[in-house]
């Protein structure tokens, strides 16, 4: 399988399969266009693409004859699996970190790590409102 390496915006690089490049729907014909097969995603850092990567890695679909299913290798999992490694994985992510990654999954259209992200953002916003308290613990407003 033809490998690739993506260059983040401060020159950490990541060589990675061609399966794990097709899931970033931007990003696969992009990489075909690019030079020595090395591809530079400008709007990236190195922290936030080893996450991608990690992510796409653990999430790779081969296609076999126009039907997809999990590749064979090591990183492919089942879905009960996957969620568990989902929410291990966000759940290991600072705030800070988790919006990076969501930029760069909508940047390079991730629709699994989008959404993933975008749940654990909505979630950080939920835990936030609640009722409102003053400073003796009584709630306040309505």
């Amino acid at each position: 399988m033809e490998k690739f390496v993506l260059k983040s915006s401060d020159d950490v690089s990541f060589e990675v399969e061609e399966a794990v490049v097709r899931q970033c729907k931007m990003l696969f014909p992009m990489v075909q266009d690019c030079a020595g097969r090395v591809c530079p995603i400008k709007n990236v850092t190195g922290e936030i693409l080893e996450k991608v990567v990690e992510y796409c890695k653990k999430h790779v679909v081969v296609v076999h004859g126009g039907d997809s299913s999990s590749s064979s290798n090591s990183s492919s999992s089942s879905g009960d699996d996957l969620k568990k490694w989902d929410a291990e994985f966000i759940s290991k992510m600072d705030l800070s970190t988790v919006l990076g990654v969501i930029k760069a999954a909508d940047y390079l259209n991730i629709k699994g790590l989008f959404d993933l992200t975008g749940q654990r953002v909505a979630d950080e916003i939920r835990a936030c409102k609640g009722p409102r308290r003053d400073s003796q613990g009584e709630r306040v407003g309505f």
